[in-house]
């Protein structure tokens, strides 16, 4: 029994410190965390376009967290035209679903949170790398210019409630909704 949260959204929006804290609050036993910069820039070294092997790599990971994890996170910005079609079809591996959340903040608002890293990026890569409204579908949920802890909330309350619909407790887990 497994289910997928996606967290994407541009540089700068908070995708990786939300997942961080999910992870945290969820637990490393029951969650496996994801994140797209580590295994494209860090691991293979790759681009962000299409043909890159990172996006076979994300696949296979995302099978394995769904035969290993209750729960896997994968955030990144994830652009939908090199891994839409890939996060569609790894959607399958999870029996619980994905919920799939875009973190869709003003470009303003992503160049004051990169300000806030160790090492900020130039405000005109930040533009270079935008992407507005880069929705993979409708069903995506969109989380708006709010507060991180807000969108922790709102994710942690959905978790709970799509493990409830599909008859498995929140407490075989064993996480705390607030934080």
């Amino acid at each position: 029994m497994a289910l997928l949260i996606l967290i994407r959204g541009n540089s700068g929006a908070g995708k990786t410190t939300l997942a961080q804290k999910l992870q945290t609050a969820l637990g490393t036993k029951q969650c496996l965390l994801l994140s797209q910069d580590v295994l494209r820039r860090d691991l293979l070294h790759a681009t962000d376009q299409s043909g890159s092997p990172v996006v076979d790599l994300i696949a296979e990971l995302l099978k394995f967290g769904s035969y290993h994890f209750p729960l896997t996170i994968l955030e990144g910005i994830l652009r939908k035209d090199v891994y839409g079609t890939m996060l569609k079809q790894a959607g399958g591996y999870f029996d619980q679903g994905v919920l799939s959340y875009y973190l869709d903040l003003s470009f303003e608002k992503t160049v004051t949170n990169n300000q806030l890293r160790t090492h900020p990026f130039d405000r005109q890569l930040l533009e270079k790398w935008w992407r507005p409204k880069d929705y993979l579908s409708k069903d995506d949920l969109l989380l708006r210019d709010n507060t991180g802890q807000n969108f922790y909330n709102q994710i942690m309350t959905e978790i709970s409630s799509t493990l409830a619909k599909n008859n498995r407790s929140a407490d075989s887990i064993n996480f705390k909704l607030s934080n």
